[in-house]
């Protein structure tokens, strides 16, 4: 990684003493740890479940990356990680794909893609430079209550998963910007969608998300900072409260017949389990032992053993899916350096293409440029922080291959993208301070 260190102002004296300068790079230090307030991920993160209800999740991320930026900007001492090359690649890539765009409703989206892309960069420098002031068990925490928080809305979603409203960001919108898909989900939050997908209706949980796959693929993600949460007490979490919320977050995560939760999850605890037995961590085996067989015996005894079957049985989306994964392909071949800038309609009623998996999405929006540079980037983060020696490390550095798996059938925007960077830096900084 590299550090910037930005000249102070003021006159200098031409001459000092050695010990003046000591103390004078130990000011600079002190200063470049206290500076990054840790409030502005707290807010971005944590206060998800009313950005939500507001309509301004999918807008406070941009709004949160002035303050961040500006404390970035403030800041002595930046360290960069190595890797972001990959990322400025990814930007050009995706400045580039614009050229190909054909309406003010594809433009739109474009441009609030391209403010996440550059936002969430912030983000993850801001994870990495947080010092003392912005620690990571402050983020573990914000995270955690953020995990809290999808599992409650994985529950209102079988109380009120019928609810849908405008909000009041709606109507400030024109209508030209309301003709993207994006935004228009963003401005009118619904708590579930209620589907037949195997032979009777089933409320699939959304909040505090926009969609029902953005909902089971954040419960993946944030799972693992439930499990740091509960095995370490620096995360200032009850031990009983997190153990409680996990068992309750069976329930919705299997009747979200989330097939993608599941697998993206199941890899994750499997990855850790074989880490913490190379590291020999009987504890925490004997633990992980106790909480398999405590799930495997709720599925079992309970209906949720056979919704769990029956979805798994059920593959008729699996056309769908290689249908569209072959139009994103083809639309590839068609433009293959910078893609089409936007995902586009599909026939036969189904979802646009580039909208069901990030990879498929890389390519056919911004060419295989534009997926070198964000695959590269986050490649880089986990080759340079899988060697953890924590058992909290390694629940972090799980969360990059969960996120890896889901690129295959999950989109990360916005709010994947923005966990995902932080937890990256996160999982740099645990491999040397944990």
């Amino acid at each position: 990684m590299a550090t910037i260190q930005r000249p102070r102002p003021g006159n200098l004296p031409e001459r000092r003493t050695q010990v003046d300068g000591q103390r004078q790079d130990r000011r600079q230090r002190q200063l470049g740890d206290r500076d990054l307030p840790s409030w502005p991920i707290t807010a971005a993160f944590a206060l998800i479940p009313l950005w939500f209800l507001l309509g301004l999740h999918g807008f406070m991320w941009l709004v949160l990356a002035v303050p961040i930026t500006i404390s970035l900007l403030l800041k002595p001492r930046l360290v960069i990680p190595k890797g972001s090359a990959w990322w400025m690649l990814f930007l050009a890539a995706v400045l580039f794909s614009a050229l190909s765009l054909d309406s003010p409703g594809r433009a739109a989206g474009w441009a609030l893609r391209l403010g996440y892309a550059t936002a969430a960069f912030s983000y993850a420098l801001y994870a990495l430079n947080g010092g003392r002031t912005l620690t990571v068990w402050h983020i573990v925490r914000a995270l955690t209550w953020l995990w809290m928080g999808t599992v409650a809305g994985g529950f209102l979603a079988f109380v009120i998963g019928t609810v849908s409203y405008r909000a009041p960001l709606y109507y400030l919108f024109p209508g030209v910007l309301l003709e993207n898909d994006l935004i228009r989900t963003l401005v009118t939050p619904s708590f579930a969608d209620v589907q037949d997908i195997i032979g009777f209706s089933v409320p699939r949980p959304k909040a505090p998300y926009d969609y029902t796959n953005t909902w089971g693929s954040m419960l993946a993600l944030l799972t693992p900072f439930a499990f740091i949460s509960l095995s370490d007490r620096r995360a200032g979490f009850s031990s009983r409260l997190i153990g409680g919320v996990l068992v309750a977050s069976i329930v919705p995560g299997v009747l979200s017949l989330n097939r993608g939760l599941w697998l993206s999850l199941g890899i994750g605890v499997v990855y850790v389990a074989l880490r913490l037995g190379v590291l020999g961590d009987g504890k925490l085996i004997v633990r992980g032992t106790v909480v398999a067989c405590f799930l495997v015996a709720i599925l079992g005894l309970s209906p949720l053993g056979d919704v769990a079957l029956t979805r798994i049985d059920t593959g008729h989306s699996n056309g769908d899916r290689t249908e569209l994964i072959v139009s994103a392909l083809d639309g590839t071949a068609e433009r293959p350096l910078f893609g089409w800038g936007a995902p586009r309609p599909n026939r036969r009623g189904l979802p646009s293409v580039g909208t069901h998996g990030q990879l498929w999405y890389l390519l056919f929006s911004h060419g295989v440029i534009g997926a070198m540079g964000y695959i590269g980037f986050f490649a880089s983060a986990t080759i340079r922080s899988w060697r953890q020696t924590s058992s909290s490390g390694i629940w972090l550095h799980s969360v990059l291959i969960i996120l890896a798996v889901q690129s295959l059938f999950y989109l990360t925007i916005p709010t994947q993208l923005f966990l995902a960077m932080v937890t990256a830096m996160l999982a740099i900084r645990a491999q040397r301070e944990l």
